[in-house]
């Protein structure tokens, strides 16, 4: 199994600006899978 990352981003224009990235938690990575 690959890594689950958080990512936060934001608009900027016509662009994507990237706040910030970190590992998922459990409960987050169990949130994904189950979808």
């Amino acid at each position: 199994m690959g890594r689950v990352l958080v990512v936060v981003y934001t608009w900027r224009g016509d662009q994507i600006r990237l706040i910030s990235t970190r590992k998922a938690t459990r409960t987050e990575r169990k949130q994904y899978l189950e979808g």
